[in-house]
């Protein structure tokens, strides 16, 4: 029951806060139009990889380390400083780099003439990155009404900023991007100010406990920068094979689909640290046989939203976004199969195969990579919507394979490990 709480709580707190921020979105797709949309779009897209670049897979290494270190408060307390420490010492090297990097990045890579727009995105990911260590921080502790608060926190910051821009006649792209970049910071520092942190000091046994970290991280990070990139190379190849209006009828698409991703998302996050503590074989096999009827509702729910599309695009981003609508049907099936996926997906919290998540986020990216150099200049926005479909269904299977794989190899080692002892 408490997990049932705890997925509701999240998915409340992310529901709220996904409406204020999909409200956002809508205004500024109404106000900005497609063309100037597409150039917000764009540098957010690369405002997300550079995050993902500064994490360096930290996120999911540390937030399942400190779950499993939940019953030992000095251990727990010391692998949340650490995390602080080397997600701070990251940011700062890739914000260097990444500064010097932006005018071949806007100028040659996507073809874009704006360097400012894309310096703003490096400097303003900063903000995220605060925020993804503050819902990191909070679930691996179990403090899932602090998840829901600060979610809510910056989803409504996001909107209200964005109201007083459009009252000023005063919102563009760059304006857009501070408000993404800014208010999800401001969110998470109210939650610590209510739960601060321990210490900020590094504490005596960094050396180990970045160990632990980095042990998990060096797949981690592989993982988590090929599934951010692949969540976001779409629409930075399609303002460099097409153009800024084309970019922008694409994200329209994609953020109204991932407001249907927020089901699986939700599920997910608290699946990962409640997993991670079962041990024993009877509590896993009682998880698995209610797997996959979770995983049947999430992707016949999420299923079950492809005839709103035209709807979602009138009555949110816009008629002058009726482009978008065939591409958002075919994201929500590529949503509905990843939906499906996380259920099983909660399963490498607990084997010691964190291989899994490097294999997987390599695998889509080149997938996307390849799919999307190949159909976009011939398909177009469908082409690129079917890739993603196609990619979701490979990784569902590959899932499913590899879990199956781990689940065997991890109880036959334990059993050898018991049989010698």
């Amino acid at each position: 029951m408490s997990s049932l709480v705890s997925i509701l709580t999240v998915s409340a707190g992310n529901f709220i806060g996904m409406i204020a921020s999909a409200i956002a979105l809508i205004i500024y797709s109404r106000f900005m139009g497609p063309a100037e949309f597409g150039l917000f779009s764009v540098a957010f897209a690369f405002m997300q990889i550079v995050v993902r670049i500064a994490d360096f897979g930290t996120n999911m290494a540390a937030e399942r380390t400190i779950a499993r270190a939940y019953d030992h408060q000095s251990r727990r307390d010391g692998l949340i400083q650490t995390t602080l420490w080397l997600k701070t010492i990251s940011y700062l090297a890739i914000l260097i780099l990444m500064w010097y990097l932006a005018p071949w990045i806007a100028l040659d890579l996507l073809h874009l003439n704006n360097i400012g727009l894309i310096r703003s995105a490096v400097l303003l990911s900063g903000g995220t990155i605060v925020f993804e260590y503050a819902i990191l921080v909070f679930q691996a502790t179990h403090r899932f009404d602090l998840v829901a608060r600060i979610t809510i926190a910056q989803g409504l910051g996001k909107l209200l900023f964005s109201l007083l821009l459009i009252w000023q006649g005063l919102l563009n792209s760059f304006l857009g991007l501070l408000i993404y970049g800014i208010l999800p910071g401001i969110g998470a520092l109210l939650g610590f100010v209510k739960k601060p942190l321990p210490s900020f000091s590094l504490p005596s046994r960094w050396r180990i406990h970045l160990t632990e970290i980095i042990s998990v991280a060096k797949w981690t990070a592989v993982a988590a920068l090929a599934l951010t990139v692949a969540d976001n190379l779409d629409i930075l190849m399609v303002q460099s094979l097409m153009s800024n209006y084309d970019a922008g009828i694409w994200s329209g698409a994609v953020r109204l689909a991932t407001f249907a991703n927020l089901v699986g998302w939700s599920i997910g996050s608290v699946l990962n640290v409640r997993v991670a503590r079962y041990s024993h074989i009877d509590h896993l096999g009682e998880y698995l046989r209610k797997a996959w009827k979770l995983s049947l509702v999430v992707f016949l729910g999420l299923l079950a939203t492809i005839p709103l599309a035209r709807f979602a695009i009138d009555y949110s981003i816009g008629a002058s976004y009726a482009l978008a609508t065939l591409p958002l049907q075919i994201l929500l099936i590529s949503i509905s199969i990843s939906g499906a996926t996380v259920p099983y997906i909660a399963l490498f919290y607990v084997f010691d195969s964190p291989q899994y998540y490097a294999i997987s986020g390599i695998m889509q990216t080149v997938l996307l990579i390849l799919g999307d150099l190949y159909f976009i200049p011939r398909y177009g926005l469908l082409g690129s919507a079917w890739v993603r479909v196609a990619v979701r269904l490979i990784l569902f299977i590959f899932t499913l394979y590899y879990a199956k794989k781990s689940y065997n190899h991890h109880f036959s080692s334990r059993n050898l490990q018991a049989s010698l002892v």
